[in-house]
């Protein structure tokens, strides 16, 4: 594996190359119907946990649970929070603009963080933290420039500290007959505290190119946040086979340990069938506030401070996905991120896997 080092600088390198491929636009570009966004676009399902890589880890971001559902149904929800989200955007003035196709989902997911050492019932003040988070979210995505840019905002709202997270990993772990987690009581936040998330990314196809059916794609975004996790960061990533899904509903740089709600797809986008591809990439981010880590306004029991935790983080992740039906899709992920913490045993890079299926309509 590269060194955290060695890792920085391929990403600065890959992220440097789109500020000089800025100007060079795609050869071919999928443009939606504007007869406007299904009713029902579809859902996914994705798990994440650290044992679906070689390393058969359990720590760090050891596991997630994310159902996504896309198309106009989710604006109407009781518990969406659609309207809310685009009242922020017309504050901030970032998309939603009159005439411009948009795309909505509505995700609902979990996602829990240990430390190496999960015998351990007292605080083990050398790792990081036990860290839970049970949340909702919304996004909306807007296409623009002839289709070559997607614009997605996400407002996520949740709870920290809930004890939901402590009886799936130890269902889990019983299962697999593994050590049972017992530390679980010094999470951040323990008893739950409200938090919330809003974030703006866009996307840009760099280049699109096709060989018969095998296509390639190469993309850029650059993405900001402020609330739970607050940063900025900037990603190269590429796909390679047979694709016939338009570039902008495809977006694995748009996560943050657990990944972002998903787009639906216009009708006039479903091409075909036999997707069957590889997809890579690279970000860097600057990170100046991570809730699981340092905690938020709730006392507990063991938090980092700012000059603790690392500023600048890197990450690559490799993945295949494969067309089982006509509508229904299956990626595996395997993830890799540079060291959060600046000492003690915590200084570890993370490394975890996801599954994926995605079922359009």
């Amino acid at each position: 594996m590269l060194s955290r080092q060695r890792l920085l600088s391929v990403a600065a390198i890959l992220l440097a190359f789109t500020l000089v491929a800025r100007s060079t636009y795609a050869q071919e570009t999928i443009i939606p119907s504007l007869a406007g966004e299904p009713y029902d676009s579809g859902w996914s399902l994705q798990m994440d946990n650290d044992l679906l890589t070689p390393k058969n880890h359990d720590r760090d971001y050891t596991g997630g649970i994310a159902l996504t559902f896309a198309g106009k149904r989710v604006q109407q929800w009781p518990i969406s929070l659609d309207s809310t989200l685009k009242k922020f955007n017309r504050w901030l003035k970032v998309t939603d603009v009159d005439g411009r196709p948009t795309l909505h989902s509505l995700q609902v997911g979990i996602a829990a963080f240990a430390p190496q050492d999960l015998k351990r019932s007292d605080i083990n003040i050398d790792d990081r933290p036990y860290a839970s988070l049970v949340y909702l979210a919304n996004s909306r995505q807007s296409l623009e420039d002839s289709g070559r840019t997607a614009i997605q905002s996400t407002l996520t709202v949740g709870i920290l500290g809930t004890h939901i997270a402590k009886v799936l990993q130890k269902e889990i772990h019983k299962i697999t007959e593994s050590d049972s987690p017992q530390g679980w009581k010094h999470q951040i936040a323990n008893g739950g505290e409200p938090t919330l998330r809003y974030t703006y990314a866009s996307q840009h196809l760099l280049t699109a190119t096709t060989d018969s059916r095998v296509r390639f794609e190469v993309k850029y975004s650059n993405e900001g946040s402020v609330g739970f996790l607050t940063e900025v960061n900037s990603s190269i990533s590429a796909r390679w086979g047979f694709i016939k899904t338009p570039w902008w509903s495809f977006a694995p740089d748009r996560a943050e340990y657990f990944s972002q709600p998903s787009a639906g797809l216009f009708k006039a986008s479903r091409r075909g069938t036999s997707e069957f591809y590889i997809w890579t990439g690279a970000k860097i981010r600057a990170r100046a506030y991570n809730a699981f880590l340092q905690g938020q306004f709730r006392d507990s029991e063991l938090r980092y401070d700012w000059q603790e935790v690392r500023p600048v983080l890197a990450e690559a992740w490799l993945g295949v996905t494969k067309q089982m039906t006509t509508h229904t899709r299956l990626s595996w992920i395997m993830r890799y991120q540079s060291s959060e913490l600046r000492g003690g045993n915590g200084d570890r890079d993370l490394v975890w896997g996801s599954v994926l299926l995605n079922r359009d309509f």
